[in-house]
């Protein structure tokens, strides 16, 4: 079974203007190295993924199930459409797909009541099985105010991802530093934790924290946006964790962010045909991994 652990779905009203400029601005270096003509002034008005368009990447690359992430930017920039609303959009567009789609909550933990309140409605009515949260925002992940939130997503029994490396406009990547999780890991043994895209340039943050702790893994979404320019860094930071944390990494896309010049089902083949990794090691980052995480 192969699980893509990190997709996204919005419609274009989701996300604040300065958000969307923000995912499309580092694809315009890629025309430099691909044969692609897209323009984004002319795709950020209607930049947009939906579950049927998630469909086509997942039954293109041969994957099984995806782990659908709402995130939760409305504290800083605000978009058209409320996070609650988008949240709801979100779980009833999966719904339609209940053995490919695992959607996840997208809450910014600084809504404080109202982001428990969140995780209580949509573990409740769609048995949601984790929450995705974005530091960037502006809050250190080892802050005693968030403590409130890492209980709920405790008792709950939800699977945390969290966003690290880079971030740009309105947000600031100081709070994405991994290092910052090693309080949580420490308190919360019982609830796992992804550190997604590798831990950015802090991989080797992830890498000691998945390292010593039990309930931290990491996914290589994102890391495929090196493949066009430089795909010895990509091959070669792939390797690395696969082979130092095998039973920690999950394969994740970030989809659709790289899709406009670099299809996800390109990245899902460069993956299986890894000629250093046993078929062991592939069903694990591919899947095996994810399906832990999950519990399913």
């Amino acid at each position: 079974m192969i699980i893509d652990s990190h997709v996204h779905m919005w419609l274009r009203d989701h996300l604040p203007n300065k958000m969307v400029r923000m995912y499309l601005e580092p694809l315009q270096a890629l025309k430099e190295v691909m044969d692609w003509e897209v323009d984004i002034d002319d795709v950020w008005p209607e930049y947009g993924a939906t579950a049927p368009k998630l469909m086509e990447m997942l039954d293109a690359g041969g994957v099984d199930k995806a782990v659908v992430l709402p995130i939760d930017f409305n504290l800083v920039e605000q978009a058209r459409i409320g996070v609650e609303e988008y949240n709801t959009w979100t779980f009833e567009s999966c719904a339609a797909y209940p053995d490919r789609m695992i959607p996840f909550i997208g809450v910014d933990p600084q809504r404080g009541e109202a982001a428990l309140k969140m995780l209580d409605h949509y573990t409740s009515k769609y048995n949601a099985l984790g929450v995705k949260i974005y530091p960037p925002t502006g809050w250190y992940p080892n802050e005693e105010r968030i403590r409130s939130f890492y209980d709920r997503v405790n008792d709950l029994g939800l699977v945390m991802v969290a966003h690290a490396g880079a971030a740009w406009t309105s947000l600031d990547e100081k709070y994405a530093e991994p290092r910052y999780w090693k309080e949580f890991l420490e308190d919360y043994p019982d609830t796992n934790l992804v550190i997604a895209h590798l831990g950015g340039k802090w991989r080797s943050q992830a890498l000691e924290l998945c390292e010593r702790y039990p309930n931290c893994y990491t996914d290589c979404s994102a890391l495929q946006g090196w493949l066009p320019s430089d795909p010895d860094t990509a091959e070669g930071r792939l390797r690395e964790i696969a082979e130092r944390v095998p039973d920690k990494i999950s394969f994740g896309t970030d989809y659709p962010l790289f899709d406009l010049g670099y299809p996800s089902s390109m990245w899902v083949d460069f993956v299986k045909d890894r000629p250093w990794a046993d078929e062991g090691t592939k069903a694990k980052l591919l899947g095996g991994n994810m399906r832990k995480v999950l519990g399913i």
